[in-house]
């Protein structure tokens, strides 16, 4: 037969009926193993303060799936971040850096496409290079695992710790999963709340992946009048309009409106020195005419 349960829900309290005692009620799934106070009306069951036993089970497999899945992605985009702002130009044997100058059409001619594909590499190597705003998303994604007092104990109880690299400089999250599955087996609601809290203000701080979203929005947000500071700077193919008015599209329209003055000065120059030599192989044809003719005219005499 189907069952018959009553439970109070957020203090509302109600009679139900599934056709499985396998209930999911507010986010928890309750396996019912038994029955109890079959005659109880929902009036009484509400005044009922008979204690009834819950075991909680946790998946611990799905949870550290989700933690060690995080955590790749976590460093594999802290590793990007970091090498476009960590990565120099190219430099020559006596350490200055070369200047690769764009590809004319000519340069292509004579050129493989694989020779092509590699000068363009070089030549956006270390484009980025010790830029400011990559810089500081990458010190503020880091200080997000960058944790003291109970988060950070607990973080490391979990074992989940900041690896620094000697050798170039790197941070990377590295995860002891021993550690955090039998951290989930005893503290689950410590877990949970160090990676989901989020608050509005008061002396309270908001959980890892709240305080990740805040990061993130405020660096590359799209939504709202005011765009992330990455997106205010080079735009993104989300917003279609950032495309055309970001800083650096305004300074290259800058410096492609100077061009077209200069090339508009070059012109009229041009144009200038053209009439003025103009004139000049005028004059100096008849000067040529004019010689001719005096020198004809002393050869006669």
């Amino acid at each position: 037969q189907d069952a018959t349960f009553i439970i109070t829900v957020n203090g509302t309290t109600k009679e139900m009926t599934r056709g499985s005692n396998k209930v999911e009620i507010d986010g928890m799934t309750i396996n019912l193993k038994g029955t109890f106070n079959q005659d109880m009306t929902v009036e009484e069951a509400a005044k009922d303060t008979d204690p009834v036993t819950f075991e909680r089970t946790t998946d611990s497999d799905k949870i550290v799936d989700a933690v060690k899945s995080m955590i790749n992605d976590y460093n594999e985009m802290m590793a990007e971040i970091r090498s476009q702002y960590a990565t120099m130009p190219p430099q020559s044997s006596g350490g200055t850096f070369k200047d690769y100058e764009p590809l004319t059409d000519e340069d292509r001619a004579g050129m493989s496409e694989s020779a092509i594909e590699r000068y363009e590499e070089k030549a956006k190597q270390g484009i980025l290079f010790n830029d400011r705003n990559l810089s500081g998303l990458y010190n503020s994604m880091l200080n997000v695992f960058s944790l003291s007092g109970e988060d950070g104990q607990v973080l490391k109880n979990m074992g989940i710790t900041v690896n620094f690299s000697t050798t170039d400089g790197s941070s990377s999250i590295q995860l002891d999963e021993k550690k955090l599955r039998s951290y989930l087996e005893t503290n689950l609601d410590d877990v949970q709340d160090l990676f989901t809290r989020s608050v509005d203000g008061g002396a309270a701080t908001n959980g890892i992946m709240q305080n990740m979203k805040n990061q993130l929005d405020r660096y590359a947000g799209i939504d709202g009048s005011v765009k992330g500071i990455l997106v205010q700077q080079a735009g993104t193919p989300l917003r279609s309009a950032t495309l055309l008015s970001n800083a650096w599209q305004k300074q290259m329209d800058s410096i492609g409106s100077e061009i077209e003055r200069w090339q508009d000065k070059l012109t009229s120059q041009v144009d200038r020195y053209t009439s003025m030599f103009s004139r000049l192989e005028v004059l100096i044809n008849q000067m040529n005419s004019q010689s001719s003719t005096l020198a004809g005219l002393m050869s006669g005499g």
